[in-house]
């Protein structure tokens, strides 16, 4: 049963079970009986009478915009729209029996690795900012700005960690943004999400569209860093942890801020393992025995 729309929509095994969750009945009766690559207004009128139809499912990542001006559409796919659905959807994506739920979110992690490219040193333009670095990058770009939910943490949340962290620049055709997901807001607020990530231990990226506040169990850069070992070169960071063995109180903080084991405490004494250190800097800004500073990596 439905093995046109699953072929077409490029649906991992794994969802099969739950189209029901992620598509209304018209949605996929419509992507069966759609035989263009590229359709327009009339083309989705043959189908559905449904006036709301196209609104609805650009909003919910179904179909994309190819052309605004001429009004012209084509599908999307199943890894497309649940990177939309899990952040519209929360509530319902949440409803999925919890096996499943991590089987999907598997999938999709393992489909954005192999997006990457495997031959460049830098596969995206995200790099790791320290807090003041970050602060400055959001006052000095004058361009709109636009929040929403982490998708890593949607998908996968199994922190708890804040999720309303995800500050994006992007509002052309077929963003968030634009889909009518994102909430405009201001430098001074995009600032103070960024402040609160960092007091709730979130590491901080950014590229030329956006930025994200990201943990180390969730997030599909870091977790895709881990798996590349390429800590350091990408995302790249221009610093690293620099330990005042002297300072140290012993307190333990920086072992519970580190998402990647780089310091290990045992009766009160610690020490740190350099070569997992990826720049942060969320560990320093909390000793206050101020026995950690960020040098430039070398």
């Amino acid at each position: 049963m439905y093995s046109l729309f699953i072929e077409k929509f490029k649906v991992p095994e794994g969802a099969i079970d739950y189209l029901d969750v992620f598509f209304k009945p018209s949605e996929i009766e419509f992507v069966e009986k759609i035989d263009k690559d590229i359709f327009d207004e009339n083309d989705i009128a043959s189908i559905t009478s449904d006036e709301e139809f196209i609104k609805n499912s650009y909003r919910n990542g179904l179909i994309n915009i190819v052309d605004n001006e001429q009004g012209l559409y084509c599908l999307n796919d199943f890894y497309e729209k649940l990177n939309v659905f899990c952040i519209l959807d929360q509530e319902l994506y949440r409803s999925i029996d919890e096996e499943a739920r991590r089987k999907i979110e598997k999938w999709f992690f393992n489909s954005f690795y192999n997006k990457l490219s495997k031959d460049e040193e830098l596969p995206t333009k995200d790099r790791v900012y320290l807090l003041e670095e970050l602060l400055e990058l959001i006052e000095n770009d004058n361009r709109p700005v636009y929040l929403n939910y982490c998708d890593c943490r949607s998908m996968k949340g199994d922190c708890n960690l804040p999720g309303r962290t995800c500050i994006t620049y992007e509002n052309g055709i077929n963003t968030r943004t634009d889909r009518g997901i994102s909430e405009e807001i201001n430098k001074e607020k995009a600032k103070q999400i960024v402040i609160e990530a960092h007091k709730a231990g979130l590491m901080h990226t950014a590229n030329p569209n956006g930025i994200c506040s990201c943990c180390g169990d969730c997030c599909y850069v870091f977790r895709s860093q881990q798996r590349r070992k390429s800590i350091g070169i990408w995302p790249p960071s221009k610093y690293i942890v620099d330990f005042g063995e002297n300072k140290c109180v012993g307190c333990g903080k920086c072992a519970k801020r580190c998402h990647f084991g780089v310091f290990e405490v045992k009766e009160c004494k610690v020490t740190i393992d350099e070569s997992k250190c990826i720049g942060c800097g969320i560990c320093n800004s909390t000793c206050k025995a101020k026995a950690l500073t960020m040098k430039e990596r070398k």
